[in-house]
């Protein structure tokens, strides 16, 4: 079990780290100012559409992963009778279900950043042509 509670620490770590570092670019190009102009908005979406398949995905499908792989361990460390002493009590299990919540928390807020993203992306669209002026 701590080989197991070591190996998930460290990819939180890993991924901790990225999101911190990337998460500045997926927040900046989410706020990328929308042109009427589909000729004006080519580079933005250029540059949102790389930041939203280069990092906000990649980071999102990798917490998903990794928090899907620890969920089924961590329910059964749920299902485990509560301890009745202080010496049956497992710390390294508890701390195991703990990791497994802030993967949750931080596989919520990376897929909710990146459908954001993907929608802002969708905006940017150069594609779906000139935007009426807004009245």
């Amino acid at each position: 079990m701590a080989d197991l509670l070591s190996a998930a620490s460290l990819l939180l770590t890993v991924l901790t780290i990225l999101y911190s570092l990337w998460y500045p670019e997926i927040s900046g190009a989410t706020r990328s100012p929308v042109s009427r102009f589909a000729e004006n908005r080519k580079k933005a979406h250029k540059d949102a559409r790389g930041v939203l398949l280069a990092k906000a995905l990649p980071l999102c499908l990798a917490t998903v992963a990794l928090f899907s792989a620890t969920l089924p361990r961590s329910i059964a460390i749920m299902h485990l009778p509560i301890a009745k002493t202080l010496h049956a009590y497992d710390a390294v299990a508890t701390i195991f279900v703990a990791v497994t919540g802030v993967l949750l928390f931080l596989g919520a807020h990376t897929l909710v950043a990146a459908i954001k993203l993907g929608q802002h992306v969708w905006k940017l669209n150069p594609q779906r042509g000139e935007y009426p002026v807004d009245s």
